[in-house]
């Protein structure tokens, strides 16, 4: 996306890459989301962590995105379509299928709508409204897929916003949009979470769940995308970087202290919690990025991290039907001997899913859908 004549000077073209940290983070966010998931009390501010995967796939679609434009003067939607499909269909049919085989064979209490109506909302990406509008089941195989479904909502309309910033030739385009995107969620969210005389449950889940209440932090990531690929986050003094350490230094500390103090269903969390979180993760990400070589960033770029980092996607889907098929009431065992089981059979299933289906099809899109 070349800059325009009138926009200033051309800045050093970004790189995305491999930057490990960007992968590594989503090993303890994972983490964070299973114990929760394990037994709903520990690490009951889990929910934070789903703001941190919001601004980095943001982020890292954007940056994505941008690129593709500096270079080739356009965006093309097919191949952004085919290689969001590629990455992200293939876990999701294997999950579905084997939710549907386990129902076969097992008696599932409302399946209807617990297995075959959480499927198709997973699917066809509609899992966030019904979760928000009060359709869901209690305890859906699937539950947990209405993250993915704001992410997918999220990149239909944000990358045909790209295409027609490319086509008009203004990146100040895109980046208002961005602002505006980001206001205009959270100004739909504070109207949402006050409105209601009496906030109960059903009100919280409409503001935490739903596409246009959790979208200005995906918009936020897109900012952040913008900014790199404009060569914003290049070339940082010395002065500059220790600043931006100590910022996440304590952005990471809010983050770990909302994790294990924050609870969901109350206002708080939705107007004040949500938003701190979301500022933190921009800044970690802003961190990892300028300090890619720093303690911090080689932390969490670890082999292990990174390893769980690339594993993430098929846990975070196969987590959730595998903790209800195996639970403390299904096994008559405690805790943690049904936990242990709960991951063996997670991993059992995500690491060759890795291996044998996600990272060929990841090293062939990346040949067949280069731009």
């Amino acid at each position: 996306m070349p800059a325009s004549a009138t926009e200033g000077p051309a800045r050093p073209q970004f790189h995305l890459g491999n930057r490990p940290p960007l992968t590594g983070i989503r090993a303890p966010l994972l983490f964070a989301v299973l114990a929760y998931h394990s037994n709903f009390r520990s690490f009951p501010g889990a929910w934070s962590a789903l703001g941190v995967f919001f601004v980095l796939s943001g982020f890292l679609i954007t940056a994505m995105l941008s690129g593709e434009g500096q270079r080739t003067g356009k965006v093309s939607l097919r191949h952004f379509y085919a290689r969001r499909a590629l990455r992200l269909l293939p876990p999701l049919f294997l999950t579905s299928a084997g939710i549907a085989i386990y129902a076969a064979f097992v008696p599932v209490a409302d399946a209807a709508q617990r297995v075959w109506g959480d499927i198709l909302a997973a699917l066809f990406y509609y899992a966030d409204y019904r979760q928000a509008l009060g359709h869901a089941p209690f305890f859906g195989f699937l539950a947990q897929t209405w993250s993915l479904s704001v992410e997918e909502q999220f990149y239909v309309i944000w990358s045909v916003l790209m295409v027609a910033a490319v086509a008009v030739g203004r990146r100040r385009a895109a980046y208002g949009v961005g602002v505006l995107g980001v206001v205009a969620s959270v100004a739909d969210r504070v109207y949402l979470t006050l409105a209601p005389a009496h906030f109960t449950h059903l009100a919280f889940g409409r503001v935490y769940y739903a596409f246009d209440t959790r979208a200005d932090a995906l918009f936020l990531g897109c900012l952040l995308g913008l900014a790199a690929a404009d060569g914003h986050l290049s070339g940082w003094g010395r002065s500059a970087k220790r600043v931006l350490g100590v910022a996440a230094l304590a952005s990471g500390a809010l983050l770990v202290w909302t994790s294990l103090f924050v609870p969901l269903w109350t206002r708080s969390l939705l107007l004040f919690w949500m938003p701190a979180s979301e500022v933190a993760s921009a800044v970690l990400i802003v961190f990892f990025v300028v300090v890619p070589k720093g303690i911090g960033s080689r932390v969490v770029g670890n082999l292990l991290f990174v390893y769980i980092g690339n594993l993430s996607y098929t846990v975070y889907l196969v987590h959730f039907p595998v903790y209800l098929a195996i639970s403390p009431g299904t096994m008559h065992w405690t805790y943690w001997p049904t936990q242990c089981l709960r991951v063996a059979v997670i991993l059992a299933i995500a690491v060759p899913s890795w291996h044998f289906i996600e990272r060929p099809l990841t090293r062939w899109r990346r040949r067949a859908l280069v731009v």
